[in-house]
């Protein structure tokens, strides 16, 4: 199975980094470290919604109508030009009220205040939109390519998944940044070191 996140993150490199960072008024490696928790945190959110058939057909519409994959092809054009794109939308539409509890998970990992990491989302939620239409191009469902994913990363990451079905499930308590103090550093900062 093909590593997802290693994929996307392969897509940017050190000058779409560095044009990330500047957009998001911070530096390239805690850009770095946030899009290591925003990718998969988006990629199991639309897992989440795609679960169901009305999401699937949903996040299957959106990808064939407005997402397929050209966005990859001229990144540092978009990464310039961010607003270009709805990332904003695309968050909404991905994770509804959560998206707060998400943006505080991804700024603890990576240091980064709320305003940095929002950016940074709203980058990450087109590319990550971009990618599913690049795979999906000769049909095929991206229900299956996220359960996949999940499947994949479950393997690796048991406590990690757990920590984003929390957040993603959680009714806004405001008790989300105990439950990730607990974890201590982003999952993917474990498991990017192990490869």
């Amino acid at each position: 199975m093909e590593n997802i996140l290693g994929s996307i993150l392969s897509q940017i490199d050190n000058n779409a980094l560095k044009t990330i960072s500047r957009q998001a008024n911070t530096t390239p490696a805690k850009a770095k470290s946030a899009l290591t928790s925003a990718i998969p945190a988006l990629m199991h959110a639309m897992a989440k919604n795609s679960s169901t058939k009305e999401g699937a057909d949903a996040l299957q519409k959106a990808v064939k109508k407005d997402h397929d994959g050209s966005l990859l092809d001229n990144l540092g054009e978009f990464l310039n030009n961010p607003g270009s794109v709805n990332g904003e939308g695309i968050l909404k539409h991905v994770l509804g009220n959560k998206r707060q509890n998400v943006e505080k998970y991804i700024s603890k990992g990576s240091g980064l205040d709320n305003s940095s990491t929002a950016k940074i989302l709203e980058m990450a939620a087109p590319i990550v939109m971009g990618y599913l239409g690049k795979k999906n191009a000769g049909g095929g469902g991206i229900g299956d390519l996220l359960d996949s994913y999940l499947k994949t990363e479950k393997k690796h990451t048991q406590k990690s998944q757990s920590v984003l079905n929390q957040i993603l499930d959680r009714d806004g308590d405001g008790d989300v940044i105990d439950d990730i103090a607990e974890i201590g550093t982003s999952f993917l900062g474990r498991m990017l070191r192990r490869k």
